[in-house]
């Protein structure tokens, strides 16, 4: 017997399917760029310069996008004051304060277990490119947009 005929295909995970509430939050926890800029925020208002400047190699085209999104899913406030030159800010929500148990809960999980050195392949690990590549803009259009799916980005 055939292993095709023998074994069943599972059924793909909620988080795998980016229309599910489940598979956009693994996209909004997995985005390095964006769980960076939320933890900034926690701390209180930021301009985009400050944002820039505390998130290290991040492109401001990079973080200029993940602003929008955030502010698109409402956790992001954009404030403009009518002053000259003009200022904005970027603030969270009371849904974007509510991500703070979140990131609370990864930095609890990061110092119980990810704490003590890790092994060499770990440490000399390249970091996770924070510029968006074509797949990551496409996961964050499913992100924003209900009923958009791969097949119709990439039409």
């Amino acid at each position: 017997m055939k292993r095709a005929e023998r074994e069943a295909p599972a059924a793909k995970p909620e988080a795998c399917n980016a229309m599910t509430p489940m598979g956009r939050a693994v996209r909004l926890v997995g985005d390095a760029a964006t769980l960076l800029i939320m933890i900034s925020l926690q701390r209180g208002p930021r301009r985009f310069s400050e944002l820039l400047e505390q998130l290290g190699p991040m492109s401001s085209r990079t973080l200029t996008q993940r602003l929008r999104l955030l502010e698109g899913l409402g956790f992001v406030e954009r404030r403009v004051f009518p002053e000259i030159p003009p200022r904005v800010e970027y603030e969270l929500t009371a849904r974007g304060r509510e991500f703070g148990q979140v990131i609370a809960a990864i930095e609890d999980f990061a110092r119980k277990h990810l704490a003590s050195p890790q092994p060499s392949t770990l440490c000399n690990a390249q970091p996770l490119a924070l510029e968006a590549t074509p797949s990551s803009v496409a996961d964050t259009a499913c992100l924003t947009q209900p009923g958009m799916t791969q097949e119709k980005l990439e039409r």
